[in-house]
């Protein structure tokens, strides 16, 4: 998820822009209606006052229908929602109904308000973003046999016949410093290929059957990868160098299964700070 994406996926700031325009309405009705040269007919002003607080009020309502209908569906009668929003009106009223006394003082404070809303979301999407590295759906899967599609996210879906219950994709990642994934950096990853394993009753630790390696990897070229295993600790940025393998179990089932459905179907995906996620999609 993108930086500008979560802002407009949340309900808040819709809301403070509503009520940023509420409360610049409020401070247009609140004013006296005096002319602003010499010569201005007072009922002008007067008709020039209400229209300003029309428009700020409907402005207003219109940022409050994007707070309920972009984000998605949000219970805008919570408390917080609520505190929130009364408490951006107030302040945008008391911002532009005293500028000489508190405006200044109330403008940085809001500034200073929204640069640290902005960190806060922005540390939440750097850190739990995630890239898709590719796709693993499940073909067939019986008697410790296993037929699998194996789509990277660049490059043309394969099916491998495979031994064994659990599937593990083989990963080359370079992760990297949490600042540098504040600032917008993501793991860099190599996927290598697919390996499958099976575990008896009494063993340990899986064992490995099969193993299956892209005749070209997709993700950063090997030299590359070998250069950061190589001087991980002299390059400044790197956290971590490894290989990723995480094992997924693949349920058995019955042959009845319609042909062309699969059983089911796995995303990979690579976070951000390091880590490989199997996910079963609905």
């Amino acid at each position: 998820m993108s930086y500008s994406a979560a802002l407009v996926g949340s309900p808040y700031p819709w809301l403070a822009v509503s009520a940023l325009f509420l409360g610049a309405a409020l401070q247009r009705a609140s004013r006296r209606a005096r002319p602003r040269f010499l010569g201005d007919d007072l009922a002008r002003a007067r008709t020039s006052k209400w229209l300003f607080f029309s428009l700020f009020l409907s402005l207003a309502v219109v940022a409050a229908l994007g707070a309920i209908f972009v984000p998605g569906p949000n219970d805008l009668t919570r408390p917080r929602f609520l505190y929130f929003y009364a408490a951006c009106t107030a302040l945008a009223f008391l911002a532009l109904r005293f500028r000489k006394s508190v405006g200044t003082v109330t403008l940085l404070l809001l500034l200073a308000l929204v640069f640290t809303a902005g960190l806060f979301v922005r540390t939440l999407t750097a850190f739990t973003g995630e890239t898709e590295i590719g796709r693993v759906r499940v073909l067939a899967a019986r008697d410790a046999q296993m037929s699998l599609e194996v789509t990277p996210a660049r490059g043309e879906p394969v099916i491998l016949p495979m031994a064994g219950t659990y599937f593990a994709p083989v990963v080359k990642v370079v992760i990297f410093d949490d600042l540098l994934v504040f600032l917008g950096a993501r793991t860099w990853y190599r996927f290598e290929g697919l390996s499958s394993y099976s575990q008896q009753k009494g063993d340990p630790v899986p064992r490995q059957e099969t193993r299956y390696s892209f005749p070209g990897a997709p993700g950063m070229p090997q030299r590359l990868w070998e250069l950061f295993e190589r001087y991980e600790n002299r390059i400044p940025g790197v956290r971590s160098v490894q290989i990723g393998m995480d094992l997924k179990k693949v349920r058995e089932t019955a042959a009845k299964v319609r042909p062309g459905r699969g059983l089911a179907t796995y995303s990979l995906r690579l976070r951000n700070d390091g880590g490989l996620q199997i996910v079963q999609l609905p």
